[in-house]
């Protein structure tokens, strides 16, 4: 009786002890998964405990329910590789990391780029490349005034062409950088070099037939009304006046002047205005 006292004392005891402490062989692999054939524990990552042990059972030949769960259990398989899903060779099979991840890296992977990154793994469509571009352009002529300035231009008169203007070329040399598909992100010029010289347009100013014709009728208007108020009024102070009253060699010469110069005829037009202006105000 006192043996059976002990006995049942002893596996009270003893019976918390090994289940707490079998239950602590596997707590860092996922806890037990059953009894592996070499008598040790199988945890459920499929690592074996190297201290808890167990007895695997084997079946009857009477009975085959005999079998434990533990001694039927199938260890799942280990993957190794990288679970990071942000990585760069992220592995979706893998069930363990193992240390492999490599970050991502964007930028420039062309090496022909001129931004090309070493560093970078991963293409981020960011390559600029630069090319030298030669293109022709034209050179306006300019227009010259013959025998006066630019700024006399536009005084009366007609233009008459004397030399036809012709435009020149040069050779412009740009540094052009493009993106992958070949857009223009930047284009600076970098050389320029005349190989035509353009040909200036000479212009030569004539005075217009218009104007001359003005002059004429006006002139010849101020003649006539000239001798035809002298003939009326012969003491009015007037040039013609004067010439009629000089000796005969001096008045010819003077009458000469008087209408080839044309200013005279304007001038005794003038003092007679003045002088019609004045009888009026009296």
């Amino acid at each position: 009786m006192k043996k059976v006292v002990v006995l049942i004392i002893s596996l009270i005891l003893f019976l918390p002890i090994t289940t707490m402490a079998q239950r602590g062989c596997c707590s860092h692999h996922g806890g037990v998964a059953g009894c592996d054939s070499s008598g040790k524990q199988l945890c459920q990552d499929g690592t074996l405990s190297p201290s808890c042990t167990c007895t695997p059972t084997t079946p009857s030949s009477s009975n085959s329910s005999s079998y434990s769960d533990a001694s039927t259990y199938t260890a799942p398989s280990i993957i190794y590789g990288c679970t990071d899903s942000n990585a760069l060779n992220y592995n979706p099979s893998a069930t363990k990391d193992d240390g492999s991840c490599v970050a991502k890296v964007e930028g420039c992977t062309d090496t022909s780029a001129i931004n090309y990154n070493q560093e970078a793994n991963t293409e981020n469509g960011s390559c600029q490349y630069q090319s030298t571009v030669v293109e022709t352009e034209p050179i306006k002529y300019q227009k010259e005034y013959k025998g006066s300035s630019a700024s006399s231009a536009s005084s009366l008169g007609e233009e008459k062409i004397v030399q036809s203007g012709k435009n020149g070329e040069k050779e412009v040399t740009y540094k052009v950088i493009t993106d992958k598909d070949g857009n223009i992100i930047s284009k600076e010029k970098t050389d320029e070099k005349v190989t035509i010289e353009p040909v200036n347009e000479i212009v030569e100013q004539v005075q217009s037939d218009s104007a001359s014709s003005f002059i004429s009728i006006a002139w010849i208007i101020g003649i006539a009304f000239t001798l035809i108020y002298a003939t009326k009024h012969p003491d009015t102070k007037l040039l013609i006046n004067k010439i009629k009253s000089q000796p005969s060699v001096e008045k010819v010469l003077l009458y000469i002047f008087y209408f080839i110069l044309i200013f005279p005829v304007f001038i005794d037009v003038v003092l007679i205005i003045i002088n019609k202006l004045k009888n009026r105000q009296s």
